[in-house]
């Protein structure tokens, strides 16, 4: 199989998923994609015909008012910049951050390797482990906390979880 990126709908999900966000339920009525309470699948985000989403279209979202037989595919800095700055990455980081904390309390290490196997479902390699730790390093309290929103924010934006292999 060809490697392929995932479209935003696939990659918003799969961060809610990793972070143990993601509501599961199924029907309903649809929600606001910015509504900062939505966590059900973006399949279930309110379309709004004359007034996008300027987060669906910076992602390739196709015009709901034409015909589209087939979404097309870009890579923009718009798009670098909201997976680096976006509200949505920001917060699904610091999500996986706390829940990482919350299922392995101990060891950054394991804590490491808890992030790939849910992210990547892979162990990390020694090198990667050795990267995530020294970037870690010795901190404590608060700024502890915020190392580990800023690992698993590089986490997130990373190829490997935002490309299928």
């Amino acid at each position: 199989m060809n490697r392929r990126r995932l479209e935003f709908e696939s990659w918003r999900d799969a961060m809610l998923a990793a972070s143990g966000e993601l509501d599961p339920a199924i029907g309903g009525p649809s929600v606001s994609l910015t509504a900062a309470t939505n966590f059900r699948r973006t399949i279930y985000c309110t379309i709004h015909r004359r007034e996008m989403s300027t987060t669906l279209l910076t992602h390739d979202f196709p015009d709901p008012t034409a015909h589209s037989p087939q979404r097309l595919s870009t890579t923009t800095a718009l798009q670098g910049l909201y997976a680096l700055n976006g509200p949505l990455l920001l917060n699904r980081a610091e999500s996986l951050s706390k829940r990482l904390a919350a299922d392995i309390p101990q060891g950054d290490a394991e804590r490491i390797q808890f992030a790939y196997r849910l992210l990547f479902s892979r162990k990390p390699s020694p090198r990667e482990t050795k990267i995530g730790l020294a970037f870690l390093g010795e901190t404590t309290g608060p700024e502890r906390a915020t190392a580990w929103t800023q690992y698993a924010h590089v986490l997130l934006a990373s190829n490997e979880f935002l490309f299928v292999d």
